[in-house]
């Protein structure tokens, strides 16, 4: 992480995304070791799981989203990936912030959305854009 980061900056990051839209119940950034740095929940919302829970659930979302680098150059680079549940959809967006030729930061947004939300639209329509917009944040 560069040290221009601070965590009011990804305070603003989760608050802004969160109102992108009325479907998204939570949103945490998290670094390429998967520690979570911060997380912002939907006002009055019972999360579904507990903080020591969603601690893990970010290190597992890092870890699946690292093994999927492995076939870039067959499919390109992941630009998020989706999971539906019972209760919640969640997603895991990659934040590449290139830094030099040799060395890049890595964010993941991890994200949950409410069970009938239309999750692929609501990412590339309103999150992507909002990430390309304000990269400067996440450095």
């Amino acid at each position: 992480m560069s040290s221009h980061t601070t965590s009011g900056n990804f305070t603003r990051i989760c608050n802004e995304i969160m109102n992108l839209n009325e479907s998204i119940r939570f949103v945490g950034v998290v670094n390429n070791l998967g520690t979570l740095l911060v997380t912002a929940y939907r006002e009055k919302l019972i999360p579904l799981m507990t903080e020591e829970e969603t601690k893990n659930y970010a290190m597992q979302a890092v870890l699946r989203a690292a093994t999927r680098e492995d076939f870039v150059k067959k499919l390109g680079k992941l630009k998020h990936s989706i999971g539906t549940y019972n209760k919640v959809i969640r997603a895991t967006v990659p934040v590449i912030i290139k830094e030099n030729l040799q060395t890049q930061t890595k964010f993941y947004l991890l994200l949950s959305f409410d069970i009938d939300a239309n999750v692929k639209d609501i990412l590339e329509n309103e999150l992507l854009s909002y990430i390309d917009k304000n990269l400067e944040l996440f450095n």
